[in-house]
Parts: C-alpha cells; sequence; structure tokens
C-alpha cells in the first residue's frame, strides 16, 4: 500500500516536471485569478460593516409644532422607545436649537430676530444590528401623522440609493468571479490534457497491467492539487500584504478574515479538482 502511495505521489510530481510550461502559465493563471478573487472576498466581507458604519451614523431629526407641550414630546418619545431599530434618542430644546444655530452661522437667533423661532426637536440615532430600511420609512410614516409633529428630516432614500449602488456593483463583482472560475477551469483543464498526452503510452501500459481507472487517474489529481494549493496560498499571502500596505498608506482599517486563506486554498482545490475531473473523464473514460 505504501508502496503505492510512493509510486502515485512521484507520478504526480513527474508529470509536473514534464510540463514545466504549461504548469508555469497554469499556476500564474491560478494566482492571478484567486488574487482577483481575495480581493473581492475582502471586499464583500467589508462592504457589509461599512453599510452598517454608515447607517449608525445616519439619524433623522423629528420638529415639534410651536405650542408643543411635554405630554405630546412624550407621547412621541415612548413610540420611538418602542421601536428596536432606535438606539438613542435626545431631545433638543429651544435653546439648544440656538445654540446649534450659533455654531453653524455664527449668529444668534434672539439678537437677529427678537426672539427664538427654533423648534423643539428630537434627534434619533438608529441601530447598526436592527437596522431595516423598510421599518425605518414606516416608523416615520407614522410619526408625521402625529398632529404634534410639524416636520421630520428624513433622508432614508439616500441609504437606500447607497444600498442599491453596492448591490449592483456586488452583482458585477458576481459575474466577474464566474468568468475567472471558468478560465481557471479551463486552463487547469488544458494543463492536465496536455499532460495526458504526453503520458498516453504509460497510461496504455498500465491498463494493459490491469491498473483501475482511480490508480490512473491519481497522479494527476496529485498535479492539480499542487498546483491549485501553491497558486492559492501564493495569492492569500500577496493580497494579504497589498492590504496591509493599504491599510499603512492610507490609513485605512480594511479587516481581513482570519481564514480568508482556508477558503481561497479550499475553493482552489475544489475548482481544480473539478477541472481535473472533466479532462481525465473525457480522455479516460
Amino acid at each position: 500500500m505504501i508502496d503505492k502511495l510512493a509510486f502515485l505521489f512521484s507520478e504526480g510530481l513527474k508529470t509536473l516536471m514534464r510540463n514545466r510550461l504549461a504548469n508555469i502559465l497554469c499556476l500564474i493563471t491560478i494566482f492571478i485569478n484567486f488574487s482577483v478573487l481575495g480581493t473581492f472576498f475582502i471586499i464583500g466581507f467589508n462592504t457589509d460593516s461599512y453599510i452598517n458604519i454608515f447607517r449608525t451614523k445616519y439619524t433623522f431629526e423629528v420638529f415639534f409644532v410651536q405650542d408643543i407641550d411635554q405630554k405630546s414630546i412624550d407621547i412621541v418619545t415612548n413610540t420611538l422607545e418602542q421601536s428596536s431599530m432606535v438606539q438613542k434618542i435626545e431631545l433638543v430644546d429651544k435653546d439648544d436649537a440656538a445654540e446649534i444655530f450659533n455654531e453653524e452661522f455664527g449668529e444668534n437667533i434672539e439678537s437677529l430676530l427678537g426672539y427664538n423661532p427654533l423648534p423643539i426637536s428630537l434627534r434619533v440615532d438608529l441601530s447598526r444590528t436592527n437596522f431595516d430600511l423598510d421599518q425605518v420609512e414606516t416608523l416615520v410614516n407614522n410619526l408625521q401623522k402625529e398632529v404634534s409633529v410639524d416636520e421630520i428630516n428624513y433622508r432614508g432614500s439616500y441609504i437606500k440609493d447607497i444600498e442599491d449602488r453596492i448591490n449592483l456593483v456586488l452583482f458585477g463583482f458576481l459575474l466577474l468571479v464566474i468568468g475567472i472560475l471558468f478560465i481557471s477551469i479551463q486552463m487547469i483543464s488544458n494543463t492536465i490534457s496536455l499532460s495526458i498526452n504526453t503520458r498516453s503510452k504509460f497510461i496504455d501500459i498500465l491498463k494493459y497491467n490491469g491498473a483501475t481507472p482511480l490508480f490512473i487517474k491519481t497522479p494527476f489529481y496529485i498535479e492539480s492539487f499542487v498546483l491549485s494549493v501553491f497558486g492559492s496560498f501564493l495569492a492569500f499571502m500577496v493580497v494579504s500584504l497589498v492590504f496591509d500596505f493599504i491599510n499603512s498608506y492610507l490609513m485605512l482599517s480594511i479587516r481581513i478574515d482570519n481564514n480568508l486563506w482556508i477558503w481561497m486554498i479550499s475553493f482552489s482545490i475544489i475548482v481544480g479538482f473539478y477541472a481535473s475531473s472533466k479532462s481525465l473523464n473525457k480522455f479516460l473514460n
């Protein structure tokens, strides 16, 4: 059994050495393709977190009518507190509003007009974990029906527009990933096919001596395995170094999944096995 395994492993390495040019081209293809895939994985891994960061900074303001009383304010506040999407509610009274006006415009509104016309309002911060755009819009629409509410400063359409654009970009990434996988499969299949053609006489000898199809195919699977592991691991190292450099140079905080190298290598092995099986089944069955 050990002799058979040693023979199969040595034959797998021999096929790598015999078809150096084809294997080098295949390795370069795997490296480039999985470098791009690794980049997409990192972008996708960070996209949702960046959207959530944007959402946590998103607020809407509820402006009350001028003659609002405390009871009406409490009713609206209680309505907001019952929503799981609301993280924080801050009351901005007329004095606070005057200070904000002074900070933004450098003018004292009471000195300008002789009185303070700014309304009392509530500043509402939304939760990251429980954010749901449709529920936010429903909440805002319900608040607008309150008699005590004069206006709501709501920018939910901007969030939806941003998410739609991000989803469109991700869809484009998905199409590119499919194209990259197709190229990888074709390249590995062509490499294995070339290996089979160069060793056709040896394969015929094995068949004549009663070797099983699996025994004949195993060296080619080993060849594909080595190329897939080495090419994808090299791609992971380069992608990690590039994003580490980007984080350091541009002072960003792009996160890299700790298991990215496992996903890349595993995915590459699966693609390599499929591509190898495709060629082997075509020539050896």
